[in-house]
C-alpha cells in the first residue's frame, strides 16, 4: 500500500482557505491507499486560541458542516483519509481521530486527555475494519500508555496511526523512541503524524513491525509518500509468535485501577508533593 503523510498546519486566519487546502491535498493524493493528516487539523487546536472552542465556532461559522464537507469530498475522490477534528458534545468537546472512505466515517475519541487540555475523554479504544485491513487509531498523549498499543494489537490492528499535536519544546527523539517501541512490542506498523512548527515539533515518522524507521520528516510542513507491505506484520508474527504465548493472568496488575507505585518513585512523588 502507498501512504501519504501530510504534515501540515491549521491556518486560523483563513479557515475557508484551509479547508480548501485539505480538499486539494486529498484530490492530489487520491491515488494513495491512505492519506494521514495531524491531530485537530480540521478545527485547529483549542490551546492556540482562547477561549476553548473558539476555533471550532469559527470554522462552523465560516463553513457550516466542515466535517461533512470533507467527508463528501473524500467519497467523491474515492480516497481513504485519517484526520483530526473536534466534535461538540453538550458543553464540551471530543478530540477525534476520524477514518473516512467511500463507505462513510468512523471516529475514535481521545481517551487519555493531557492535563493541559479540557477535552471530554473517550471511553473506548477502537480498531476499524477497512479495505486495507484492521486499522488502529490513537491520539497524541494516548501514545504514552503501552496498554493502549497492546489492546489495539489484540483487537487485530496491523497498522496503527497516531495523530498528534506535540509542542515544539517536547523532544522529537523521545516521541520517535516511543513509536519505535510500540511497533516492536506489538509487531505492527506505526505511523506517527505530528503537526509541524513553529508551535509544534513535526518529526512525523513511520516504523515497521521490526522497529525499523522507514521515514522521518523534519520540523516544517511536508507532504510525502511511502510504500508499505502490511503482510510483513503477519510474516513477523509467524516467525516470532508472541501472542499465542502470552500469559494474561500474570498481567492482571496492569488492569489494577491506579494503585500506588511502590518504592523510590512513590517516595520522590511524596517529596515533590510536600
Amino acid at each position: 500500500m502507498r501512504i501519504t503523510l501530510a504534515q501540515i498546519n491549521f491556518d486560523p486566519e483563513d479557515v475557508e482557505g484551509h479547508v480548501e487546502r485539505l480538499k486539494e491535498i486529498i484530490s492530489q493524493e487520491r491515488g494513495s491507499d491512505l492519506i494521514v493528516f495531524p491531530e485537530l487539523i480540521l478545527h485547529g487546536h483549542p490551546s492556540q486560541v482562547k477561549p476553548e472552542g473558539f476555533l471550532y465556532r469559527k470554522v462552523k461559522c465560516a463553513i457550516h458542516g466542515a466535517s461533512q464537507d470533507i467527508y463528501r469530498h473524500v467519497r467523491q475522490c474515492g480516497a481513504r483519509v485519517v484526520l483530526g477534528e473536534l466534535k461538540r458534545e453538550g458543553d464540551g468537546f471530543l478530540n477525534l481521530a476520524t477514518y473516512v472512505d467511500a463507505r462513510g466515517a468512523k471516529s475514535y475519541a481521545k481517551t487519555h486527555v493531557h492535563w493541559t487540555e479540557n477535552f471530554l475523554p473517550g471511553g473506548r479504544l477502537k480498531v476499524f475494519s477497512t479495505p486495507l485491513g484492521r486499522l488502529g487509531l490513537n491520539i497524541c498523549y494516548d501514545s504514552a500508555f503501552s496498554e493502549v498499543w497492546r489492546v489495539l494489537a489484540l483487537d487485530g490492528a496491523r497498522l496503527v496511526v497516531n495523530i498528534s499535536a506535540v509542542p515544539a519544546h517536547f523532544p522529537v527523539p523521545y516521541m520517535r523512541r516511543r513509536m519505535r517501541a510500540a511497533a516492536v512490542f506489538n509487531q505492527y506498523f506505526v505511523v506517527y503524524m505530528n503537526r509541524p512548527g513553529p508551535v509544534f515539533s513535526g518529526g512525523s515518522a513511520v516504523y515497521d513491525p521490526h522497529g525499523d524507521e522507514l521515514l522521518a520528516l523534519g520540523g516544517g510542513e511536508e507532504i510525502t509518500q511511502l510504500e508499505l507491505d502490511l503482510g510483513q506484520a503477519e510474516a513477523w508474527r509467524e516467525r516470532e509468535p508472541i501472542y499465542p504465548n502470552r500469559r494474561p493472568l500474570l498481567y492482571r496488575r496492569v488492569a489494577s485501577r491506579n494503585k500506588e507505585i511502590p518504592g523510590p518513585q512513590r517516595e520522590r512523588h511524596l517529596k515533590v508533593a510536600g
